[in-house]
């Protein structure tokens, strides 16, 4: 049996998540770092006068949060579970990927995440937004972003873009895409231009910072989303994840590398469940949920038991 295992990256987070994290963080180790995250989710509602479910989508919160809810059931499928064949992560899916399959401690893990978020958020200069434009090939959209100054951040297909800039020319590109015939055009929960030039310092200030970890081991490969390619060493990931910062991503391309590696089994750790039904349009023929599709791990390990 081939089984992969995908992260996702932002945008479906819940407070039932960070529900999930509390009732588990004592058992896996996530005590010490949660209590940052709570007092600094806490600090957010207080001074910005937010919903903690509008909490949980501020990109420094974020991040951390929904690593600390992949780590977790990471965890739970190295237990209970074959050993996948490879990861992939989406945008902060494969950074939460590389650290899974690394050697680093959760405490290391979880303040390069967190460094990670706080330099994005410290480099957006105005405020930024993303959006998903379906409908318009590459040819078709390049005129829109070159005439609002915003920019690919992510390839999904032929025809299915992510986009981020500053929200004031986010809303231009919207209305452009619309005029010009676009399927479906939606703003997404994201408060930073993600794979883009705008990030430019924070990709920098990243890498100076990967540059200072120790070098360590990779349990299990990673399939990037950068070009598709597989990387196996802290050597080939450190680089990887800090042109990401900066670099759009090509997702489609990850997939294809994917489908040639023929697993059997992909499972998603969330939050959601939108990669599977990707992945279950370009590949129909392999076995694909989320762990948010099930209301218990339990289920989790009947449903891949079924193919075991």
């Amino acid at each position: 049996m081939n089984f992969a295992v995908i992260f996702s990256g932002q945008g479906l987070q819940s407070v039932q998540h960070l529900h999930e994290i509390q009732d588990q963080a004592s058992q896996y180790g996530l005590t010490t770092q949660l209590k940052s995250l709570t007092n600094q989710l806490e600090s957010t509602q207080l001074e910005q006068t937010k919903t903690e479910q509008e909490a949980i989508f501020e990109n420094t919160i974020a991040q951390p949060l929904i690593f600390a809810l992949q780590y977790l059931r990471w965890q739970q499928i190295r237990e209970y579970l074959p050993q996948p064949e490879f990861l992939a992560g989406y945008s902060l899916g494969e950074a939460s990927a590389f650290c899974c399959s690394s050697s680093l401690p959760f405490a290391q893990a979880f303040e390069l995440i967190s460094i990670r978020a706080k330099l994005m958020s410290q480099q957006t200069n105005t405020r930024c937004g993303m959006a998903a434009i379906q409908g318009l090939n590459r040819n078709q959209l390049l005129p829109l972003l070159e005439r609002t100054k915003t920019e690919i951040s992510i390839r999904l297909n032929e025809t299915h873009y992510i986009v981020a800039g500053p929200v004031q020319r986010i809303d231009q590109l919207i209305q452009a895409a619309n005029e010009q015939g676009a399927q479906q055009v939606n703003r997404l929960k994201v408060s930073v231009p993600s794979h883009t030039s705008f990030l430019k310092n924070a990709a920098e200030q990243f890498s100076n910072y990967c540059h200072q970890l120790p070098i360590g081991r990779m349990e299990l490969p990673v399939i990037s989303a950068s070009e598709g390619q597989k990387y196996f060493s802290y050597t080939q990931a450190l680089p990887i994840l800090s042109q990401q910062i900066d670099h759009p991503l090509d997702w489609y391309r990850c997939l294809e590398t994917l489908k040639e590696y023929q697993p059997d089994i992909v499972l998603e750790i969330g939050p959601g469940n939108a990669l599977s039904k990707m992945i279950g349009t370009v590949m129909p023929e392999v076995q694909v949920r989320s762990i948010d599709d099930f209301s218990s791990f339990d289920g989790v390990r009947q449903w891949i038991s079924r193919f075991i």
